[in-house]
């Protein structure tokens, strides 16, 4: 089955399901078609400091 996509670019096209899962991946796909509407892709950055591990190397202030 082939899904209806718009690329970043702003260009139509049609993908299949596993070229989606790729695309998305690789920021290729701003939108795709879903049978009842449009589906915007939205991309979250891994925000700073949310690795799990502590970042700041100085003295701790608020302890006491």
């Amino acid at each position: 089955m082939k899904i209806p996509v718009i690329f970043i670019d702003g260009t139509l096209g049609v993908v299949s399901a596993d070229e989606l899962d790729s695309y998305i991946e690789k920021r290729w796909i701003l939108s795709f078609r879903r049978t009842d509407a449009w589906v915007r892709v939205t991309y979250k950055d891994v925000l700073r400091g949310s690795s799990g591990k502590k970042t700041f190397e100085g003295n701790e202030r608020r302890k006491k």
